[in-house]
């Protein structure tokens, strides 16, 4: 029996230690993969990481900037040294009414780099040196004072999250370390579920081993969520406190720092805009909790007041308005070289103003969209180095909407148009009737109309050209013959239908382009007016170009401003289908610029009672005027 008794007791032991062996194996085997997963997402983590490298950018002598969009572009320098006040203080910068002229050449610093991955979302990765004490100390403090103690996972925190999910009956405190919160929202899900919450601590322990407090601390306010603001995915502590605060970290108080980290628990929640009581009550009672630790001083005075409060809820709500985030995230997505950042950041801030003003006016909900197309008059295509351009739905594939996705013009070839009575016999000064004109086509009787409430019998042929008239431009081409306008305007206007007799409104701009088609298009046609100037007796103030580049005289003489008012730039409007598509054309000599706005989808008869004048135009002209170079003027000059 006793022996019978020791030969089953060595079985079992026996037993025991296989199943030991086999679970050790297959729990080392679990560890093993789960550590493999994790190795693997974190070299993926780091290969999407490509953030675009943002240049620095020169401001002219005498040029002229917008305060607000100088402080926006230091707020996002990398070297965050320079501040507008101080300039201003240095006579760099000199205040002019609302504007500020640049008194002499300024190298503004690079701006910091956009890191985030995600679609729509702004971070800075900063290293632990610059992350200021009272933020890493808050966040210590406030979610895992025991962080420098434990190795990743902190079993007295798990027993005392049982003991007090116990008592509630309910799920209060889920026993995670800072570790484990790191490692959940960058790999895993929120699923309650035993196998994530294995995996969660699996990784903690790895990160642990492989990383010091520094290092884990680090990379935590660099990769948390800090909420939505301006549609954009807010990452990490520094795009967060330009995000509710529109300061650097390095430059907020202690109580500032408390109301950032209060925000981790719940963004959304918490977010002053609808949650500035939860807010307020969140942070002052981590706030003193912190002072419990003796992180912060024990100094109430530090507290926000309720009207310090109210206070920051409006500056906030002021802010999100001005979009200056969004205006950053668009200049950081853009990879052409073409212009400088803050030409760049200008024209975004140009775009983002009189795109939110022209909506708000009309008051019509439709598919608005704005494209721009800039570069230099060497450039025979869309991808010569020397262009930029932009489609504000930057979901879709740019370069299509650019190339490929055609809108009608309006009057925009006008000058092209006059420039062939020219060269068929006609002089600018020549007298034309703006009388009624009929003509008959095989589709029916047309009649093309004027808009202009001014009305007057008759004009030149250069005021016609200039104030963009219909009827004179149509009986004139009747007169020297559709047939000779359509052979001169072939090679120049692609897309143009044939017989030109019978689509004379082609003439006004019933023809569809893309926004490539019409830079190379005036491209050709302006460096051959440039070349007729050069190379014969041609006078420039007796040209085409320089009737166009008299602003007071042209269609936009009501709505131009100073410095462009005052400078030789060849431009034209065109707009048509109701308002539906609006343009505006630009040649300074160097540059040419195409600006698009209208509506894209789901057209209707809809009269947005909107021109080319009062959108594109008005979006091209607060940039020329305030990118912080002098407005170039229409000599004809080949770029250096």
């Amino acid at each position: 029996m006793e022996h019978r008794k020791r030969r089953m007791l060595l079985r079992c032991v026996s037993y025991g230690f296989v199943i030991m062996l086999i679970a050790g194996i297959i729990t080392g085997g679990y560890v093993y993969i789960v550590i493999g997963e994790l190795q693997l997402k974190i070299s993926q983590n780091k290969i999407e990481r490509q953030a675009l490298e943002l240049s620095a950018s020169r401001l002219e002598k005498d040029s002229l900037v917008l305060k607000q969009d100088l402080e926006t572009y230091l707020m996002f320098a990398a070297n965050g040294n320079l501040s507008v006040n101080d300039m201003i203080s240095n006579e760099v910068l000199q205040v002019e009414y609302d504007q500020l002229r640049v008194l002499e050449d300024v190298n503004l610093p690079a701006l910091e780099k956009n890191s985030c991955s995600k679609f729509q979302c702004i971070q800075f990765e900063k290293d632990f040196p610059r992350i200021p004490s009272t933020i890493w100390k808050g966040l210590l403090g406030t979610e895992d004072f025991r962080f420098l103690e434990h190795r990743g996972v902190d079993p007295l925190a798990i027993a005392r999250a049982i003991i007090v999910d116990v008592i509630a009956m309910k799920f209060i405190q889920g026993g995670s370390t800072l570790t484990q919160q790191l490692m959940k929202n960058l790999f895993l899900s929120n699923e309650r579920k035993i196998s994530r919450k294995l995996k969660e601590m699996i990784y903690a322990l790895y990160i642990e081993n492989v990383m010091s407090k520094e290092e884990i601390v680090t990379l935590y306010l660099n990769e948390m969520f800090w909420g939505v603001h301006q549609n954009l995915y807010i990452k990490g502590f520094h795009a967060a406190s330009l995000a509710y605060f529109n300061k650097a970290p390095s430059k907020l108080d202690e109580f500032e720092a408390t109301i950032l980290i209060s925000l981790l628990k719940g963004p959304n929640f918490y977010n002053p805009a609808k949650g500035i009581e939860r807010l307020k009550d969140r942070s002052t009672a981590v706030f003193k909790r912190l002072q419990g630790l003796s992180l912060v001083p024990k100094d109430d005075r530090l507290l926000w007041s309720d009207a310090r409060w109210d206070n920051y809820q409006k500056d906030y709500a002021k802010r999100n308005k001005q979009k200056t985030l969004y205006q950053y995230f668009l200049l950081s997505k853009n990879s052409d070289v073409f212009l400088e950042p803050f030409e760049k950041l200008v024209l975004f801030g140009s775009y983002l103003t009189h795109n939110k003003s022209i909506q708000e006016r009309l008051g019509v909900d439709a598919d608005y969209a704005t494209k721009i197309l800039v570069g230099k008059r060497e450039c025979d295509s869309y991808d010569c180095a020397g262009v930029f351009s932009f489609y504000s739905k930057i979901e879709r594939e740019k370069r299509r909407a650019i190339t490929e996705e055609f809108h009608q013009v309006g009057s925009l070839f006008k000058p092209m148009v006059y420039d062939t009575f020219i060269d068929l016999g006609r002089s600018y000064q020549d007298i034309v009737s703006t009388e009624p004109i009929t003509l008959k086509l095989k589709s029916g009787i047309w009649k093309p109309k004027d808009y202009s409430k001014a009305r007057v019998d008759e004009v030149s042929l250069k005021e016609a050209l200039q104030k963009s008239k219909n009827i004179p431009l149509i009986r004139v081409a009747s007169e020297v013959g559709f047939e000779k306008v359509e052979e001169k305007l072939l090679p120049q206007i692609p897309r143009l239908k044939t017989p030109l007799a019978e689509f004379p409104a082609q003439l006004l701009g019933a023809l569809e382009l893309s926004l490539e088609e019409v830079f190379l298009s005036y491209r050709n046609f302006l460096n051959n007016k440039c070349q007729q100037i050069e190379q014969t007796d041609l006078k420039f103030e007796e040209s085409l170009l320089f009737y166009m580049s008299v602003a007071s005289e042209t269609t936009i003489s009501r709505v131009v401003r100073p410095p462009l008012s005052h400078a030789l730039v060849f431009g034209k409007t065109g707009t048509s289908n109701n308002g539906l598509d609006n343009w505006y054309f630009a040649f300074d000599g160097r540059q040419l610029y195409v600006f698009w706005f209208g509506v894209e989808s789901e057209r209707d008869k809809t009269n947005l009672r909107i021109s080319g004048a009062s959108t594109a135009f008005r979006m091209f002209q607060d940039f020329i005027n305030y990118r912080g170079k002098q407005v170039s003027e229409v000599y004809c000059q080949t770029n250096d």
